[in-house]
């Protein structure tokens, strides 16, 4: 339903001015304890029936519903909290005929530690919403058909950590809804003109992390 897609939106909108004007009204944290982190990570995803559908309707091919996935994460965490942006580089999958498809998106997440922040094994559940833009190629001109989508993104990782390196397995389910394309010159006929196109994903896979030493660590490993 359309209504999904403008109700991703707005959570999108809160999500990004509700932490900022909390952070502006006031110092609600110590900035010497917030540690930036660099993540890499890999999945294997699958999605819907009706987002393949839609792609192997286009392009009169049958494109199979797995696929791999690859990301990069850039983010802080305070303590148990967590916080980062998850941008995804989906690679072009294989192509079949004269026809591909690929995506890219963004994701803002949230997430906590629920051990303690320097635990050598530990468990954290994220949430985020997003945007991603799927391009489906459905013959031999250059023109891609493209959608910007709305996306919630559901994850739970277990870690293990040691000093400031980390290595984890992680799985969930990313919400995707697209509404409208902008190019329906190709193939008109298969091309939705109402209604959410549900590309929903299940998927689980490996991530190797790297955390900034804060400013008080900093200070202490001077010290020795």
């Amino acid at each position: 339903m359309r209504i999904f897609s403008k109700v991703l939106s707005m959570a999108l909108i809160i999500a990004f001015l509700v932490p900022a004007s909390a952070v502006a009204d006031g110092g609600i944290y110590d900035r010497d304890l917030v540690r930036g982190f660099l993540a890499f990570k890999g999945d294997f995803r699958s999605m819907k029936s009706d987002g393949v559908k839609l792609i192997n309707t286009a392009t009169g091919e049958s494109y199979a519903k797995e696929y791999l996935d690859f990301h990069v994460e850039i983010g802080a965490e305070y303590l148990q909290l967590r916080t980062w942006f998850d941008i995804d580089f989906m690679p072009i999958t294989p192509k079949r005929g004269d026809t591909e498809w690929f995506s890219y998106g963004i994701t803002w997440m949230w997430g906590y530690k629920l051990l303690h922040q320097n635990s050598l094994f530990n468990i954290i559940p994220s949430i985020g919403p997003g945007l991603e833009l799927m391009n489906i190629r459905a013959g031999n001109e250059l023109e891609l058909a493209s959608s910007f989508g709305p996306t919630l993104n559901l994850e739970l990782e277990l870690r293990l950590q040691w000093s400031q390196f980390s290595a984890g397995l992680y799985g969930g389910y990313k919400v995707v809804r697209h509404y409208g394309w902008d190019d329906i010159s190709v193939a008109p006929a298969v091309w939705p003109s109402r209604g959410d196109v549900n590309a929903d994903r299940v998927f689980a896979g490996v991530k190797f992390s790297w955390t900034m030493l804060n400013n008080f660590q900093k200070r202490e490993k001077d010290l020795f």
